[in-house]
Formats: C-alpha cells, sequence, structure tokens
C-alpha cells in the first residue's frame, strides 16, 4: 500500500486537520473538492514506480519553493510517497526548517495570523506623514499671512452681519496699503480695553470711519468727519448720542459698528492702533443665503474725495 503525507507551507487560512492523517490511495478517488496539482509538479520516485497519481493531489497553499518527493519503505514492505512542500511568501523561505513561515512577518499593521490589526486608513507610510504634515503647514501658513474664516458673534455690524454669519478676512492689502474709510476690520482689543481685562484673544469687527489725521464727531444723529456728514445707508438706526470732536492719531483709525447706538467701539473706547488690525472682511459665507462680497464699492474712493481741497466758484 502506497500512501502520502502532504506537508503544507505554513497558511493560517488552511485547515492543518486536513493534512494529520495520511491520504490513502486504492480504489477510493481523491475527494472532488481537491484540487489537481500541476503537470509541472509531478515527480518520479527513485524507484521504478512512477507516483501518477500525483496528478489528483491538492496542494491549497498559494506559494511554495520546493517540492520533494521521496520514496519510503515502511515495515510492511510498501513503499510510501512524501511530499514535502518547502517555502513560503517568497525568497528562501528564510533558511530555516519549517520552510513555511508566514510571508507576511515582519509587516507592519499585521497580526501573526495576517489579520489587519488596524483599520486601512491608519496604516501610514513615511510618505504619508510627509503629506500630511505639508498639508498642515501650507494651511496654518495661509491663516496666518493670507486670510481666515471668521465667526460674528454680537449684533454691533447688524444689519450688515448678523449673530452666526460666517466671512473671510483677507490679510495682505493692509502689507500693501493703510486702511482705508468704509473697510470692514478684525482687529485685536487695543490696550485700553486690555487694562480692564481684555486680551489679544478677543477679536472685534467694526467699520473705519476716518484715518490718521481726521477730525470726528457726532452730532444731530450724523457722523461728521472733517466736518462733513457722512452718507451712511448701512447703518441700522443713526446714532441717539453726542460726541465731541476727536482728531485720530498716527497709525490709528477710528472704527464704528453698524448698530450705532448698540456697539462698543472707538465712540466709548477711543481711536484703534493699527497694529491691533487682524484683517479686512471679504466675504461672507454662510449663510447660504446670504452669501456676498463684503468689501464697499466706496472704500478709499471716500477718503480721496475728502481729502481734496475745496476750491472757490
Amino acid at each position: 500500500m502506497v500512501s502520502l503525507h502532504l506537508h503544507p507551507a505554513f497558511d493560517p487560512r488552511i485547515n492543518s486537520a486536513q493534512f494529520s492523517i495520511p491520504t490513502k490511495i486504492g480504489s477510493n478517488p481523491i475527494s472532488s473538492k481537491l484540487y489537481p496539482v500541476p503537470r509541472a509538479l509531478r515527480h518520479k520516485c527513485s524507484d521504478s514506480n512512477p507516483i501518477s497519481l500525483l496528478s489528483h493531489l491538492v496542494c491549497p497553499v498559494k506559494r511554495y519553493d520546493r517540492i520533494n518527493c521521496s520514496c519510503l519503505k515502511d515495515s510492511t514492505k510498501d513503499s510510501k510517497a512524501v511530499l514535502q512542500v518547502k517555502g513560503g511568501g517568497g525568497g528562501d523561505g528564510g533558511g530555516s526548517g519549517s520552510g513555511g513561515d508566514d510571508g507576511d512577518d515582519g509587516q507592519p499593521g499585521k497580526d501573526t495570523d495576517g489579520t489587519e490589526i488596524l483599520p486601512e486608513w491608519l496604516n501610514f507610510s513615511s510618505e504619508d506623514a510627509k503629506t500630511v504634515f505639508a498639508a498642515l503647514a501650507i494651511s496654518l501658513a495661509f491663516r496666518s499671512f493670507v486670510a481666515e474664516p471668521r465667526y460674528i458673534p454680537s449684533l454691533s455690524m447688524y444689519p450688515t452681519f448678523d449673530v452666526g454669519d460666517r466671512i473671510v478676512a483677507e490679510k495682505v492689502s493692509y502689507y500693501f496699503r493703510k486702511p482705508c474709510a468704509n473697510d470692514i476690520v478684525i482687529f485685536k482689543s487695543p490696550p485700553v480695553l486690555q487694562e480692564v481685562g481684555y486680551t489679544d484673544n478677543d477679536v472685534f469687527i467694526k467699520r473705519v470711519i476716518a484715518k490718521e489725521g481726521d477730525i470726528v464727531e457726532v452730532r444731530d444723529g450724523k457722523v461728521m468727519v472733517n466736518g462733513v456728514a457722512r452718507d451712511e445707508d448701512y447703518v441700522l438706526e443713526s446714532p441717539s448720542y453726542t460726541m465731541t470732536p476727536v482728531r485720530v492719531p498716527e497709525r490709528s483709525v477710528f472704527v464704528m459698528g453698524d448698530n450705532r447706538n448698540n456697539s462698543y467701539d472707538s465712540h466709548i473706547w477711543g481711536p484703534l492702533p493699527a497694529k491691533n488690525i487682524i484683517g479686512r472682511s471679504v466675504f461672507r459665507y454662510w449663510p447660504p443665503d446670504r452669501i456676498a462680497g463684503t468689501v464697499s464699492p466706496k472704500g478709499c474712493v471716500v477718503d480721496a474725495s475728502a481729502s481734496k481741497p475745496s476750491t472757490a466758484s
């Protein structure tokens, strides 16, 4: 009687019990569930009898390095064929006698049985890490030097901005010019407010009314700049207070909220140092039904006309 022993390369997906008992080759055919060994794997033993039935054996293991076939003589003088399969996931199988060590050894993110320990999206390579860090650096640089989003927390700029509006403030234009009248600016709290408990983390949003050298006053429900009443169609209502004339110092601006009677602004705490300005509001992107630009078409035109000397007729 000839019996065959199968020694498959280690693979955690194969039930080793299938090969724990030698498969007898007799009148009963091999199970129909087994796939035939390719023609290239058929071998002959050293004696004169070819092992032709090897063509019906299964090798469910995915990959091999070597297949050795040898004939053994048992006590009953019957030939016994042993099919030794060596190899694993490539190379020389590590040179060990097992020859079937897991081909995924040394791969991060996998357990000893070949299953994934971490989700696929957490398996970072060094290139992935470089990409993430580069994206973060670019994002931080953009926010620090180019533009940043802001949230409106109060009604001091109503009706131009409502509570919950979200805007984009750009930071580039003031590298090349000074703030103009009607610019809507965001700024850190000035020193006078920090003396009463505010910090640099407290950010305000107001409209520029006057620049350095201008004289500002409020009388008869009008904001006067250099003796000329401003045409302000964006305010909620006319101011119900008066303010004596104030000259705006160098490197400063005078800012007020569009909700004149409900705004904590320069008419209370004085001119704003220009260095405290973070950026200029240019776009409202939320809510969707109010998406629009926030740059006044008048802008610096007001300053230019105000600076022209009057001519006699």
